[in-house]
């Protein structure tokens, strides 16, 4: 069954990734933030109640946990363009995690293919969201996908955390909450690879396509990935 799920999985991923790699030539050329370069820092709140085996345990115990988030748009086209929305999640340590965990998520489409393809959206107009490339998890492709549950002039601040294996089905698994009123936004980056999920690994793969890109935007932007020493949850991180 793995491997099943796993080879249609990669297939639909490669563009993504691609897409990962380039980034890091943008950051080079711009000698700043390649994408995202401006957003909204909130605090969240993220309560797990369990559905199935994802093969990551900190979605497979239930439990809560408190969150740095950030959301913003990839290009910053402004008020009136189309752009990727995009979300990072930072989870910070408590009781079920020792360290902190980076999820970048951006606005896809939701089917087994779409779930693989950036989707430009319109100002103002909000929906699902995923983690565009797997992690192995226990032996499984684990995709994550956030959906709005909450709608309005400004960012969602209501959201289910969804999780599947490859292309399979979506299950619910934890929702979270976002203050949006609570902090300002820095030149602090989430990472992903520096802060990964406890429980999964990069696929080689994608790590052999993504890495440069996170290695040219530590090199342009050392403080990526770190929690500065004093300073409070919510001001300690962006994408």
């Amino acid at each position: 069954m793995r491997g099943s799920v796993l080879r249609p999985s990669l297939l639909a991923a490669v563009p993504g990734a691609v897409l990962a790699a380039a980034f890091g030539v943008v950051a080079l050329a711009r000698r700043g933030k390649p994408l995202h370069p401006e957003g909204q820092i909130g605090a969240g709140h993220l309560v797990v109640d369990p559905d199935g085996r994802s093969g990551c345990r900190l979605l497979d115990v239930a439990g809560d946990l408190d969150c740095l988030v950030r959301a913003s748009y990839a290009m910053g086209t402004g008020p009136g363009g189309s752009d990727i929305e995009g979300l990072a999640l930072r989870l910070l340590p408590g009781d079920h995690l020792a360290a902190p965990a980076d999820v970048l998520f951006a606005s896809t489409g939701t089917g087994r293919v779409g779930r693989f393809v950036l989707r430009l959206r319109r100002p103002g107009h909000h929906g699902g969201q995923t983690t565009l490339l797997p992690v192995d998890a226990s032996g499984y492709p684990l995709l994550l996908r956030l959906l709005p549950r909450s709608h309005g002039p400004g960012w969602p601040a209501d959201y289910d955390l969804e999780w599947a294996h490859g292309t399979g089905p979506w299950r619910t698994c934890a929702r979270l909450t976002v203050d949006w009123a609570t902090g300002t936004d820095e030149a602090v980056r989430f990472d992903p690879i520096a802060n990964q999920l406890p429980g999964t690994r990069e696929y080689g793969w994608v790590r052999w396509l993504r890495e440069p890109a996170y290695r040219a935007a530590r090199l342009v932007s050392p403080q990526a990935g770190r929690l500065r020493a004093g300073r409070s949850p919510v001001s300690a991180g962006s994408e």
